[in-house]
């Protein structure tokens, strides 16, 4: 039996510093798979952050635009309202000079 140890012993202490080397290496690859995950997940994060932040700047942007064209198309409004108002006065005129018989 002393034998059959003997024999033995190199090729056991080989499979057990090869089985701890496997798990090592599967720990190791782990850990860098996380690490390489959370630094993607840190990543996308600063992305969306940033898209976020250029999404609202843009909006905001947009939006003061929009609210001058707003102002702007209520001043051509009441403008129009204005011009069509003088133009009916000025029909309503003519139109009191055309009834009037000629006096001649």
């Amino acid at each position: 039996m002393n034998e059959f140890w003997k024999q033995f012993i190199p090729a056991i202490i080989t499979g057990i510093i090869g089985l701890s080397a496997v798990i090592l290496e599967r720990r190791k690859k782990k850990a860098e798979v996380e690490s390489a995950e959370s630094s993607a997940l840190s990543s996308m994060q600063a992305a969306y952050t940033t898209f976020v932040y250029d999404l609202k700047l843009n909006y905001s942007e947009l939006k003061m635009k929009v609210d001058k064209l707003d102002d702007e198309v209520l001043l051509w409004k009441a403008k129009y309202f204005e011009l069509k108002n003088r133009i009916n006065q000025i029909d309503q005129v003519d139109k009191n000079e055309t009834d009037i018989p000629p006096t001649d």
